[in-house]
């Protein structure tokens, strides 16, 4: 309708400035995940309307969802059912001009994790201080089940943190990526701290980006080449490379970094 008030862009609605040759990539291919060629000719308002349509249907899902749990509550089951909330992906939701997934910006990366078990999770709880993974879910899962968990595994469970925030969690969590199905070659690595994300691209000028996410919660300013923060590069380095080695991930970072 003529009539609608459309949400505003996000505060970091531009690419940031000089932005990796790989992303350049994806904007512009015109196959899988070819959303993003749909927008080079998008105004304002378009970017506008299509900002509406994902929080009206985001609305769709809560209201399913509120159907889920009182579909529960009124057959008795509640207290006997552990409810989790979470997604395989975010959106990109006009941030840095990206619309859907396939890519490591945090509104793509970041997905809800949200905990009900009636009496056994106490209500309104909110935790944005630990880092948690998708990897987590089935540890989590199994630990509120009681049932041994499977070895191998590389999630933790999250009851002890519910049940006691002040404790310690993750110190990192890792997200890869993989956008082309044609050329699988071109993958991405990224390794989040609590203050810092660091990410890698297989190819393509410009490979690397670091942002600090206490000063820079939009991601705006690629701090990677910056000689003041080359001391930060080298430890999120160091990390993502023990992850990669202990994982026997082929990835190949060390092509890319910059020495």
């Amino acid at each position: 309708p003529a009539d609608i008030d459309l949400p505003p862009l996000p505060p970091n609605f531009q690419p940031i400035f000089d932005e990796p040759e790989f992303i350049e990539i994806c904007r512009q291919r015109t196959y899988y995940g070819n959303e993003m060629n749909w927008t080079n000719d998008w105004d304002e308002m378009e970017w506008r309307k299509y900002l509406y349509a994902y929080y009206r249907f985001t609305e769709r899902v809560d209201q399913q969802i509120g159907r889920l749990l009182n579909a529960l509550d009124e057959n008795d089951l509640s207290d006997d059912t552990l409810v989790v909330l979470t997604s395989d992906h975010g959106e990109g939701v006009a941030a840095h001009q990206w619309v859907v997934k396939l890519m490591l910006y945090q509104e793509v990366v970041t997905v809800p994790f949200v905990i009900r078990w009636n009496g056994m999770i106490p209500e309104n709880l909110v935790d944005r201080n630990h880092l948690v993974s998708g990897l987590d879910l089935l540890p989590t899962v199994c630990d509120y089940a009681n049932i041994d968990l499977p070895a191998g595994l590389g999630g933790q469970s999250l009851r002890p943190l519910v049940e006691n925030s002040s404790l310690p969690g993750r110190s990192y969590v890792v997200s890869e990526l993989q956008p082309d199905p044609k050329h699988k070659e071109m993958e991405g690595r990224m390794i989040r701290t609590a203050r810092f994300k660091y990410i890698i691209f297989s190819h393509g000028q410009r490979p690397e980006l670091l942002f600090d996410l206490e000063a820079d919660p939009g991601e705006t300013k690629n701090l990677a080449y910056q000689v003041a923060y080359r001391d930060i590069v080298l430890e999120h380095q160091a990390l993502l490379l023990r992850v990669i080695k202990d994982t026997l991930d082929p990835f190949p970072m060390s092509k890319q970094m910059m020495l």
